[in-house]
């Protein structure tokens, strides 16, 4: 085995990084790049979302319910927590924010009722995670809810905000 220094690419990800203030970036401007060439679009006019923000999603497209898609956040957070500390990395805390206060009541309090009849038992779960403090669920305020860039179609300021919240600066070419 042969010791080739720090990685500057994985899985077409160009990796950068901050030693001194212990960051690190993963671009892939590069597999874009060459996504838009292979499809004769290396030349196409840029958009901040491809979506424009009038458009609307089917309820086909959509989680069925607002307490599911809560839950399955939890479970991504779980994988990721167990993925840092198998990188020997550790985090104080592992927060999940939710812009829905009735999902997160939900997600927090074991009540029956005629509304929450239809959720299968087996994504109750999520309740025993925050019980043990594994993860706290807290709410955003839809203004300041980065992740809506990844869910719904935007305007661009609203874009440009969200982008800015995930800590994803524009670059310039």
């Amino acid at each position: 085995m042969k010791d080739l220094g720090p990685a500057k690419q994985i899985l077409g990800m160009h990796i950068s990084r901050d030693r001194s203030k212990g960051k690190i970036w993963l671009s892939q401007e590069k597999y874009i790049e060459k996504i838009l060439d292979r499809f004769n679009m290396g030349n196409a006019k840029p958009v901040s979302s491809p979506l424009a923000s009038h458009f609307k999603l089917s309820s086909k497209q959509c989680p069925t319910t607002e307490y599911i898609a809560v839950t399955e956040g939890c479970k991504e957070m779980l994988w990721l927590q167990k993925f840092l500390q198998e990188l020997s990395l550790k985090q104080e805390r592992y927060v999940l924010h939710c812009d829905s206060q009735s999902a997160i009541h939900l997600c927090k309090n074991p009540t029956f009722h005629s509304r929450s009849k239809h959720i299968d038992i087996k994504f109750h779960w999520i309740r025993d995670v925050l019980k043990s403090k594994l993860v706290k669920l807290d709410k955003v305020h839809t203004d300041e809810n980065g992740a809506d860039m990844m869910t719904k179609p935007l305007a661009r300021e609203k874009f440009h905000v969200c982008r800015s919240i995930a800590g994803m600066l524009e670059t310039s070419k």
